[in-house]
């Protein structure tokens, strides 16, 4: 059959958020022998990515840095214009199948659905895109483009004729925007064990932790939304009582001048990196130098369906994690088995968590072998992929089926 992958994100080279989980799927495509078209922002030339991935064309959509200045600002003159090469790709392709990552790139399937009835929409719903962005519409005219969003974003969700989202929590929000239960499954988020995996990480810790007792890892996106500030906080009182434990801030993001002033304000910039942005076949190694893995996300409706990718990752590298306990989290990992929890945005009940790895090395060592083979067993992206690729497969044969019989 012929398909339609598109992500409004830089899918080559793959540049965190959603990407790994489309990038996985195109490839399940391509292995099951379907005609794949990719649309999406790339770095790098049009034949480079299309060899890398073996499909039959791709459709470049313009990018939008989302730690650049003014990216509000960019997104509303770059998500228009990726809407619209969408539908005009829909149209002219008629695929059987598009596979939307998240609301807005699916709302662009939906206008191209308009000239190709036949062609089946899966909106691929992993976040809530003006859930997500509520904090960058304090202003009257950023509110007013927020409403518009909602308005597509709803409509995405509503109409598209299948969803596949990430956790049951996901789907519940899901339905709360109107979405038929019947017509969402779940497929949770996962992770590459050929990229995440055990490696030597003493030359990292050695850079830059040689002295410290304990090295805690955060890494990825660093963004208010996230509420990032509670790791400063619960630093604070872990450091009370271990002196010698280390932070890292594997990343970058907008929240990061804030917590660097925190930091100095506290007088603990000799135990936190701020490290910048760490290629993503350097992370292993990060991780692997750490003794505990951290998730911050607030308890708010954006974080309650989330499930990201951090704890995988740790856990694919053998390293424990701690959580905030929301819905979608503590669908993937048990308490006291895979990961402790703590409440979120309460500093104290992480600092205690925190200072509970820190004392026990015996439940590190088993919350970590236990998380990695919870992700051998359920979170391996080439299962995944190959379980999403099937629902979609099913999806096809059901339209048709349902169009023989009319």
């Amino acid at each position: 059959m012929r398909v339609l992958v598109t992500i409004f994100e830089k899918l080559v080279p793959i540049s965190g958020g959603g990407t790994p989980r489309t990038s996985s799927l195109v490839k399940a495509f391509v292995a099951r022998g379907h005609e794949v078209h990719v649309a999406s922002s790339i770095a790098v030339a049009k034949g480079q990515a299309i060899e890398q991935y073996g499909c039959q064309d791709w459709v470049w959509l313009q990018g939008v840095n989302r730690l650049g200045r003014w990216k509000m600002l960019k997104y509303m003159a770059a998500y228009p214009l990726n809407i619209a090469r969408v539908a005009a790709t829909v149209r002219r392709l008629k695929p059987d199948l598009v596979v939307s990552h998240n609301s807005i790139a699916g709302y662009g399937a939906l206008l191209g659905k308009r000239f190709s009835p036949a062609t089946v929409n899966v909106l691929d719903l992993t976040d809530l895109l003006f859930e997500y962005l509520e904090d960058y519409s304090k202003g009257g005219w950023l509110r007013a483009v927020m409403a518009v969003g909602r308005r597509l974003e709803n409509k995405a969700v509503r109409d598209s004729d299948r969803i596949v989202t990430i956790s049951q929590a996901m789907k519940d929000i899901a339905v709360e925007y109107d979405a038929a239960r019947d017509r969402i499954d779940v497929v949770p988020d996962g992770v590459d064990t050929s990229v995440f995996r055990r490696v030597d990480g003493s030359r990292v810790r050695e850079a830059h932790a040689p002295r410290a007792s304990h090295v805690l890892i955060f890494h990825g996106a660093i963004d208010p939304q996230d509420d990032p500030g509670l790791l400063v906080e619960a630093a604070r009182l872990v450091l009370s009582r271990h002196q010698g434990a280390h932070f890292w801030l594997v990343g970058d993001g907008s929240a990061v001048p804030d917590l660097r002033r925190k930091v100095a304000e506290y007088s603990l910039d000799s135990s936190f990196l701020f490290s910048g942005w760490v290629d993503q076949g350097e992370i292993p190694a990060y991780i692997s130098a750490s003794d505990i893995g951290l998730v911050v996300l607030p308890d708010v409706l954006s974080a309650r369906g989330r499930v990201t990718l951090k704890e995988f990752e740790y856990w694919a590298c053998g390293v424990p994690a701690i959580l905030p306990r929301l819905p979608a989290l503590q669908e993937v990992a048990n308490e006291g088995e895979t990961a402790l929890f703590y409440s979120p945005g309460d500093a104290n009940d992480l600092a205690a968590k925190i200072c509970r790895l820190i004392e026990d090395r015996d439940l590190r060592e088993r919350l970590g072998e236990r998380g990695l083979a919870r992700v051998k067993d359920k979170f391996e992206w080439s299962k995944l992929a190959h379980e999403f690729v099937d629902l979609c497969e099913g999806y096809v044969r059901g339209s048709r089926s349902q169009t023989e019989a009319v």
